[in-house]
């Protein structure tokens, strides 16, 4: 009593074939479903890391732009591009005056993944001289 499986002409209790086979597949499908949840955990905290770093890198560049005096480039547009090596990013940025009051300068700041160009992450940022 209390066993699971069915008895049979001699009394031995186990488990049929078929039951034996929908237990492996029931497990199957929830390790399948496991594993899966860990590759997607994998991908999404890499995207997530890059996101993280490109912002840090984005908000070190425009503190070093932001301290740059825009009178010093005599009106004209500045432009950058920076690839890292060490961190895998790319770094665009540009320092425009404004066309409808020149009094306001424009900061942009573009980082992002150099293999994944469309995964980026941007600043812009207004300087008033």
């Amino acid at each position: 009593m209390g066993m699971i499986g069915n008895r049979g002409k001699r009394g031995i209790t186990g488990l049929t074939l078929l039951e034996v086979m929908i237990a492996v597949m029931v497990l199957s499908i929830g390790v399948l479903a496991m594993i899966s949840l860990v590759g997607t955990s994998h991908r999404v905290l890499t995207i997530s890391d890059q996101k993280s770093l490109a912002a840090q890198i984005a908000r070190n560049k425009m503190e070093g732009l932001r301290a740059r005096h825009p009178l010093l480039m005599d009106g004209k547009e500045v432009h950058g591009k920076e690839e890292s090596a060490d961190t895998g990013m790319t770094l665009k940025w540009s320092i425009a005056q404004s066309k409808n009051d020149k009094r306001l300068w424009v900061i942009i700041v573009e980082a992002f993944p150099t293999n994944e160009p469309n995964r980026s992450f941007v600043l812009k940022s207004l300087l008033f001289y």
